[in-house]
């Protein structure tokens, strides 16, 4: 016997869910960002945060880790070369490239905004116990490692 489309339950669909509380998060992040003085968004805030940890890298390697287009990725940069808190550098290798580097201000912003991160999710899982919290870090890596593996 098949399933009938009125027994779909949207409310119930993980990508409903992720997507919801996604949005939510990234929204909330941009608030607390802007209350402390900086305009930028939780996509900033990865670009940023992955040059403090990784160090200069070309646009491409910066699309490919957020998993975002190159012209999403130029457009975010561009904003960030304008708040001074990236530069980029020519490739010694090759001309045609530049490296994003993070400039003495995006680490003084990141001095900021890591505490807020960390203090923001403390909040919003504070009563989730760490097991829940496990197993929803490894069920969202499954799917995505599917979905990757899919395209």
């Amino acid at each position: 016997m098949s399933e009938s489309i009125l027994d779909f339950q949207l409310e119930q669909a993980i990508g409903l869910n992720v997507n919801r509380t996604a949005f939510l998060m990234t929204e909330e992040i941009a608030r607390r960002f802007a209350a402390n003085a900086y305009s930028l968004s939780a996509q900033d805030f990865s670009i940023l945060f992955r040059l403090m940890k990784q160090g200069p890298m070309t646009q491409v390697e910066i699309a490919a880790l957020t998993m975002r287009d190159k012209t999403t990725i130029t457009r975010r940069i561009d904003g960030l070369v304008k708040k001074a808190l990236v530069e980029r550098k020519s490739c010694q290798e090759d001309r045609r490239c530049f490296r994003i580097a993070l400039t003495e201000a995006g680490n003084q912003a990141l001095a900021v905004m890591v505490p807020l991160v960390r203090s923001f999710q403390q909040e919003v899982l504070s009563d989730i116990p760490a097991e829940e919290k496990a197993i929803a870090i490894k069920t969202l890596k499954h799917i995505s490692d599917k979905l990757i593996s899919i395209r």
